[in-house]
């Protein structure tokens, strides 16, 4: 079944794992340090005393101490783009070293074509950072080993037309792994947050559901109790929902319940936050707004909600609502705040409707 939903950027996919790539860098560091030993072993064996053996020795020590420092630094890069920097430096040390050792070496020895295959195979898979920034080295660097192969004097032909057609295979083979182990990654946080988002909207209406308005409160409480603000909570019943639901169906009832937030959202203030607290009620939670506020926001949405009524299959169908107001007070908790609020509900309209007809006292 196809997603219908949209993939997490770039910028997003790379901060959600940049814990993890920091962590895989350092293990691909460390291999390679460890792997600096046999390869100087190499250069020392198939060089007799001289300034060429000595100057390939610098280069592996430089390359060992690099290494050791980029480990130490890793861990503190905040960004993918502070992490991609300095690992790419790395990998194109490591190449050029690498690269410089096997144009050194005997020209019919072909040995080291088989760490070459290995490095443009496993570099795309095993370092995560993207592609973009991966490509250019390791192309660069199959296209000298390639070009290295007109300089070497195969015991056997056969030799090298099987590392001329290996070190890129193994390159493409990299990428295509690589690429697809990213896709996959990126499709599952993807889904993730997805699910997320669908565990914290209301799937009538498309406003935040009870769970994720409490998580909003709780926070703009805080920090409103912090900083001294007022803060307000407004919390509207729909009085007849019941009933058009058992004359009409629930899907009339859902229509009703989706105009009306829709009603609320042009009424309330662009920071305001709605959401859908039960079956028939709706909290607006008001940052910074006092009694006053409140009192007034409170008005035009009741007013919005109920100018009209609503449409449902040629019918219509009348939205009566009653609101009630809380403003924060020491102490209060995301929940206290809307007990009070819903405690209230009613009160206001019921001062502002005209006196009901008073009976008559019966006729001696």
């Amino acid at each position: 079944m196809p997603n219908h939903y949209s993939d997490i950027s770039e910028e997003n996919y790379r901060y959600y794992y940049l814990k993890q790539d920091r962590a895989q860098c350092r293990r691909v560091i460390r291999v390679a340090m460890w792997a600096v030993l046999p390869l100087a072993f190499v250069d020392f064996s198939f060089h007799a005393a001289g300034l060429l053996r000595d100057g390939l020795m610098a280069a592996r020590v430089v390359e060992l101490l690099y290494s050791w420092w980029l480990l130490r630094q890793v861990s503190g890069k905040e960004s993918s783009e502070a992490l991609a920097q300095p690992m790419l430096r790395w990998i194109v040390m490591v190449l050029l070293v690498q690269l410089a050792s096997n144009a050194s070496l005997p020209r019919d020895y072909f040995g080291h074509y088989m760490v070459d295959i290995w490095l443009g195979l496993m570099a795309f898979i095993v370092i995560p950072l993207p592609l973009r920034v991966m490509r250019p080295p390791l192309i660069a660097f199959v296209a000298f080993s390639l070009v290295l192969l007109l300089y070497k004097q195969p015991p056997v032909f056969a030799y090298a037309v099987s590392a001329a057609l290996m070190l890129p295979a193994g390159a493409v083979t990299g990428h295509a792994i690589a690429a697809y182990v990213h896709r996959c990654r990126r499709k599952i946080l993807s889904a993730e947050r997805e699910l997320e988002r669908q565990a914290s909207i209301d799937p009538v209406t498309g406003v935040a559901n009870r769970r994720e308005f409490i998580r909003i409160s709780d926070a703009e409480l805080q920090r409103h109790l912090r900083a001294g603000k007022p803060l307000s909570v407004l919390v509207l019943d729909l009085d007849q929902l019941e009933q058009i639901n058992d004359a009409h169906g629930p899907q009339a009832g859902d229509i009703v319940l989706v105009e009306v937030s829709r009603r609320m959202k042009r009424a309330m203030r662009n920071y305001d936050s709605l959401a859908r607290y039960s079956i028939d009620e709706f909290c607006i939670l008001l940052p910074e707004a006092t009694a006053d506020d409140a009192d007034k926001i409170a008005d035009r949405t009741r007013a919005t909600v109920v100018a009209m009524p609503v449409s449902v299959s040629g019918k219509e169908l009348k939205v009566t609502a009653r609101i009630g107001i809380a403003t924060m007070r020491e102490g209060d908790t995301a929940i206290t705040l809307l007990q009070r609020a819903d405690a209230a509900r009613g009160k206001k309209n019921d001062a502002a409707a005209p006196d009901a007809e008073q009976p008559q006292p019966p006729t001696p």
